[in-house]
């Protein structure tokens, strides 16, 4: 490896503009099994990353691919709650708490749920349709959102999507009590 070439080391990649010895020395040119700094890159490579050399374009666009595949995998393996699989998560202790969002088309539609001998957080109550930044809310809180009488809007639909957020609709409040109750007590079929 010399000062000018292109390498990629995991997600990071760039064109090397310097290199240091473990001596601390500046050197143009490293051989395999030398160790150097280098200085050049995007981003810090982690420990055992292997190095490659390349052209830019290349370099650029697996190191993107890495980045869109490790993004990918943190969303898989940080999945949101869903009513689906509450249950199973209830009876590994990994939950305590329900956390929902509410959304209701009238005031007295929440406070029935908030009174309610279902033992849930509601982290925001709100009237009105369904919203990206319920959604949001509700990514952020590790919730699902109930809504009554209520749709979400095509953004937030799309957000939902995204943020792998369950989002139930509603027409009457003791479905989704019943719902709730049941993925608590293990009994709800999957939708």
């Amino acid at each position: 490896m010399q000062i000018g070439d292109t390498i990629i080391a995991g997600t990071a990649y760039g064109k090397v503009r310097a290199m240091v010895n473990d001596r601390g020395e500046k050197v143009k040119k490293a051989l395999p099994s030398t160790p150097v700094e280098v200085l050049g890159l995007n981003d810090v490579p982690l420990a055992g990353d292997i190095l490659d050399s390349t052209d830019e374009k290349i370099a650029r666009s697996v190191a993107e691919k890495r980045v869109a595949k490790k993004r990918i995998e943190e969303i898989q393996q940080n999945s949101k709650v869903s009513l689906d699989d509450l249950f199973q998560r209830i009876q590994e202790g990994e939950i305590k708490d329900l956390n929902i969002v509410v959304k209701a088309d009238v005031q007295g539609t929440i406070e029935a749920i908030k009174n309610d001998e279902v033992k849930v957080v509601v982290v925001h109550a709100g009237v009105g349709a369904i919203t990206e930044s319920d959604v949001m809310l509700a990514s952020a809180a590790n919730a699902l959102i109930i809504g009554f009488n209520v749709r979400p809007d095509a953004n937030a639909r799309k957000a939902a999507e995204a943020e792998k957020v369950d989002v139930r609709t509603y027409r009457v409040i003791y479905d989704a009590l019943n719902d709730v109750e049941a993925a608590i007590k293990g009994m709800l079929a999957p939708k």
